[in-house]
């Protein structure tokens, strides 16, 4: 979207684009995770096929991208576009993932002292 807005990045753009995405999905792993080591604690196959249903979440960060576009310029524009729609996307993502997942429940036996 911001590409269609303001034209093809150059060097410094890309690069802004590429350390703004990066910064999010790396801050965003470690505070999900406690760390940066980022191991999930549980397998994708418990998940429901429509929590994997990305297209709104994708239309919603163009839309982003398509605002930062209309706000802001050159090296600025692009990190911020980086660091935002990386942001909302994950976020967002997550969020579908946490309402949709299977939850096991495991009960463990009450055992008398």
């Amino acid at each position: 979207m911001t590409s269609s807005d303001r034209g093809a990045p150059g060097a410094a753009e890309v690069l802004a684009l590429l350390a703004g995405a990066t910064l999010s999905f790396v801050a965003l792993g470690a505070v999900a995770y406690g760390s940066a080591p980022m191991a999930p604690g549980r397998s994708a196959a418990d998940a429901r096929i429509w929590a994997a249903f990305h297209l709104p979440m994708a239309a919603f960060v163009a839309l982003v991208s398509l605002l930062l576009a209309r706000c802001c310029s050159g090296p600025l524009l692009w990190g911020l576009v980086g660091t935002t729609t990386t942001a909302v996307y994950l976020l967002g993502v997550s969020a579908q993932f946490l309402c949709f997942a299977v939850r096991r429940v495991t009960k463990k036996p009450h055992t008398h002292p």
